[in-house]
């Protein structure tokens, strides 16, 4: 019975500490990776961390500090990976001679291409993919134009993109549809 009260005393203080310093750990974390939805992460994580740690944790000094620091570290750790990402892309892309966009030229026809191979896929799907990537609307918005379903608009985007890495390698597609810069 006084596990179960203490448990509850733990979740109960958990709680509190949470709410308490939550948004000031999410502004710390974002001044650091620049990222709403990544800062809630790291912050998820750090409080995921201080739960896990609970019995080591020595609450009678401020608890700010350590949280701050729980969030700092794992912030440096996602950007870190992130820029680990990005030279592994980037590497990838370099490593593949037949897929150079070093000039514009080269970046065009490529486009080119894909834009080709789009339209030569079933009808529908080739509307879907053309609201999607060149429109850049949303799914809801694709879905409402051509009165279909969120769902049926989920399948075409994911048949077509499945076409369209048989043919061209998933990194340099996800490089030119991602890239509303690069679109013609």
């Amino acid at each position: 019975m006084e596990r179960v009260q203490t448990n509850k005393q733990a979740c109960s203080t958990f709680e509190q500490i949470f709410k308490q310093h939550y948004r000031t750990l999410c502004f710390h974390a974002m001044s650091l990776v620049n990222d709403l939805d990544a800062s809630k992460d790291i912050v998820h994580d750090a409080f995921l961390s201080l739960w896990n740690h609970w019995n080591s944790v020595d609450f009678s000094r401020p608890i700010l500090p350590y949280l701050l620091n729980l969030t700092r570290n794992r912030a440096l750790n996602y950007l870190e990976h992130q820029k680990i990402r990005h030279t592994h892309m980037q590497q990838h892309l370099a490593d593949d001679p037949t897929y150079t966009l070093s000039d514009d030229s080269a970046r065009e026809e490529l486009i080119e291409q894909i834009m080709e191979r789009i339209n030569h896929l079933p009808e529908r799907c080739s509307q879907v993919m053309q609201l999607c990537f060149i429109e850049c609307k949303k799914y809801k918005e694709i879905a409402e134009e051509l009165n279909i379903s969120v769902n049926t608009v989920k399948t075409h985007i994911s048949l077509g993109l499945k076409t369209l890495r048989e043919e061209f390698p998933a990194s340099l597609l996800l490089l030119i549809l991602s890239n509303p810069n690069s679109r013609t």
